[in-house]
This record gives structure tokens, sequence and C-alpha cells, in this order.
């Protein structure tokens, strides 16, 4: 069943996602802080509206990337025209890494910090959509995206005031 899209904004507006997940997540690139960040979560209008899925982290190719939290891989291959890694965790949480490729396969389980590929060249076809490139940290759960930074510990849930 979908959910329309004033309940899911309601939803993570009123739960923290962080708040069902057994740990927290760390950034994806070893000593990246969130104030690293060079193009935010933008939430669609509607479920299949434009909007940015996730955050973007200024990495060169070749930069290596660590899972940003203790999982299993759920999806490695190639989404589109650049390769992509997801990782389930907790209770049906996953985040995306994008473009990544790595030898590791659905099933795999890997820890919080562990190296789980590298920032690649997509297909030539690929548009960026950063100025430099960047790794794309996207995080979800069955009902919706929703910014990783708010399991980084850096946004707070939101709250109606009078």
């Amino acid at each position: 069943m979908k959910l329309p899209f004033f309940l899911l904004l309601t939803f993570f507006s009123s739960v923290n996602p962080a708040s069902v997940a057994s740990e927290p997540l760390i950034m994806p690139i070893s000593g990246a802080s969130a104030l690293e960040v060079i193009n935010q979560y933008e939430a669609p209008l509607t479920e299949y509206g434009a909007g940015h899925r996730g955050i973007d982290l200024e990495a060169p190719i070749g930069t290596e990337v660590i899972a940003p939290v203790s999982g299993e891989i759920s999806f490695s291959g190639q989404v589109g025209y650049r390769e992509s890694i997801t990782i389930m965790f907790g209770n049906s949480l996953k985040a995306s890494l994008e473009p990544v490729c790595s030898e590791l396969i659905e099933g795999t389980r890997v820890l919080a910090g562990e190296v789980i590929g590298t920032v690649c060249e997509p297909d030539i076809s690929y548009q960026w959509h950063c100025e430099f490139t960047c790794l794309h940290f996207g995080s979800r759960t069955d009902t919706g995206y929703f910014s990783p930074l708010a399991m980084l510990g850096v946004l707070t849930p939101s709250r109606l005031v009078p």
C-alpha cells in the first residue's frame, strides 16, 4: 500500500529514523563531516516527482567508500548509468551509495567503517549533477526516502509550533 505524501511527511516529522536503527550512521568517506555536504536532500512533492533523495559528498574517482552502518548488502550492481551498492540494516532501513564499484555481492555482511568499494567512473552517458565528482548517499525505509543526516545526528526531528 502506498502512503500519500502528507502521511509520509507526518511519519518522518514525528519519528526520528535514528530511533528505529540499532546504531547511528557514519559518513561513507573516512574523515568526512556533515559540513562537507555539497548537495542537500530535497524531498519530492510527489512519489515520482523531482527531488534529491540523498546527500552528496565531493569525492574524486578512486576514493575509498566505507560502510556507513553495519548490515547486509542487499544490492550491488548497475542502476541507470552508474554502479550502486545498498546496505540493509535495522528494521528494513537501507543506505545506498553511488557511483561505487565493489566486489561485494548480495548477502555479504559488512561492519560500519569497513571499506566496501571505491567511487568509480559512471558510464559515459551519465550526467553528473555535482560540479565535481561526488558520492551520492541516500537512505530510505519501505515507505520512502529521508536525509541520511537524520541518522548521522545532524538533523533533529521536525515539530509543529503553535
